[in-house]
């Protein structure tokens, strides 16, 4: 008859395997938009489509930051069909990789320089 583990160590294997399938918690960041507002883009270049706008002073989450662009949400369906974006207001609305979305999704990008690390309103 074949030797078995212990119970509580086959739970304390699956444990261990478990955590190493779960993806880290990522860092967000708190900002805001200056008095200036900014632009809503499928990507982090000025070359990508615009998805909208932002108000001055609205609160953002800070996903990541690259070569001067931030991302200030989750990735979400791009609403293709036909091979085009419903949700791009100006601009490329391809749903291509070169365009920020892959498998059917995107995330928005602004220019770093449109956030704030406080409130305008009471940063004056």
């Amino acid at each position: 008859m074949p030797r078995t583990l212990p119970h509580w160590r086959v739970l304390a294997l699956y444990a261990l395997a478990w955590t190493f399938t779960v993806p880290p918690a990522m860092a967000e960041t708190r900002m805001w938009i200056k008095k200036d507002g900014g632009i809503r883009r499928t990507c982090p270049s000025m070359a990508c489509g615009t998805v909208g706008r932002f108000f001055p002073g609205e609160s953002v989450l800070v996903y990541e930051s690259v070569d001067g662009w931030s991302r200030v949400s989750t990735y979400y369906s791009a609403g293709c069909f036909e091979g085009r974006s419903a949700y791009v207001e100006e601009g490329p609305n391809r749903c291509l990789p070169e365009n920020g979305i892959r498998d059917g999704e995107f995330a928005e990008w602004t220019l770093s320089d449109m956030l704030s690390p406080a409130d305008v309103d009471e940063a004056g």
